[in-house]
């Protein structure tokens, strides 16, 4: 489990992400949920998060498995997709 400084500068790392090129909307999307995920917790139950798309789970998952002490950090793996 991460502690709570790990997940604040997590979440500092995902802020400081600026979502670039014809896909940015989205992009900044999945960011969004990756902060929420990391800030609130997203519930899986919801009919919200039964609603969204594959990758936007995804994206909520993985955020939770980082949190949970996974290796993969929400803020890396964006690519070209942020600045």
């Amino acid at each position: 489990m991460r502690t709570e400084k790990e997940i604040k500068t997590e979440i500092l790392a995902l802020k400081a992400l600026k979502p670039v090129g014809k896909f940015a909307n989205k992009t900044a999307n999945s960011i969004n949920l990756a902060i929420e995920e990391l800030e609130f917790g997203v519930d899986d139950t919801a009919i919200e998060f039964l609603e969204m798309s594959d990758s936007e789970r995804d994206i909520v998952n993985t955020t939770r498995l980082w949190k949970e002490g996974g290796k993969d950090r929400p803020s890396k793996g964006w690519g070209k997709l942020v600045k």
